[in-house]
This record gives C-alpha cells, sequence and structure tokens, in this order.
C-alpha cells in the first residue's frame, strides 16, 4: 500500500480535496472515502492519492519554451548587465531581463491555456 500523508483542501459531496508533495512537486487530487486510511484535523493519511480524480492543470501539457540563452543574453545586455560583478550588483534588472526574455512564451501559455478550455 502506498499511504501518504496529505493536507485536506476541501470537503464536497462526500469526496476529499487533498494536496501532496512528490518529488518537490505538489499535486492535488480528489479521493473517496475508501481511500482514506486515517484523518486528524487538516492532514490525512490516503491510500494512494494519485489514484484520485487530478485536480488542476498539467501545465507541463501546454508549455512549449523557446527562449533560449541568447535571447537572456540579450536582455541582461540592454539593461546593462555585462558582468557577473553587474549580474550581482543589480539582481532586480537580471530578474527583469529574464521575464522579458520569457513573456513571450507566457502568452503562448495562456492561448494553449484558452484552446484547452474551449476543446473542453
Amino acid at each position: 500500500m502506498n499511504h501518504i500523508e496529505t493536507k485536506i483542501i476541501q470537503r464536497k459531496n462526500g469526496i476529499m480535496l487533498v494536496e501532496w508533495t512528490d518529488q518537490a512537486t505538489p499535486h492535488r487530487a480528489w479521493v473517496t472515502p475508501d481511500m482514506i486510511v486515517e484523518e486528524s484535523g487538516t492532514t490525512a493519511i490516503i491510500d494512494n492519492p494519485a489514484a484520485g480524480i487530478p485536480y488542476g492543470v498539467d501545465f507541463t501539457r501546454l508549455i512549449v519554451l523557446s527562449t533560449t540563452p541568447e535571447d537572456i543574453d540579450r536582455e541582461f545586455k540592454r539593461r546593462g548587465i555585462w558582468t557577473i560583478a553587474d549580474l550581482r550588483a543589480r539582481p532586480q534588472e537580471a530578474v527583469g531581463a529574464i521575464q522579458a526574455a520569457y513573456r513571450l512564451d507566457l502568452g503562448r501559455v495562456l492561448q494553449a491555456a484558452k484552446a484547452y478550455e474551449d476543446g473542453m
């Protein structure tokens, strides 16, 4: 048996939404009463919660990354970040450069999410 300690997120119509972490990735699923091994306050031990009804969108199926190291390098240099000393001295600008390099990808994710919703 695969008993996992989970956090109880919500209860609805006799089933429970639980959250657990597997290899640093959080997961959520709706589980049925027969899967609950033990319950205490805001936590529950669930037998194989991954066998429950998945909750949320698997964004790995929607995301296609096209940003390259060259894109990030270009954005760093546009912001005057040319050296490691520059990078250390201006970390917020570096974050802005990285976000700018990935901004097009966010648009693609939103388009993919809309297409996903429309196909449901």
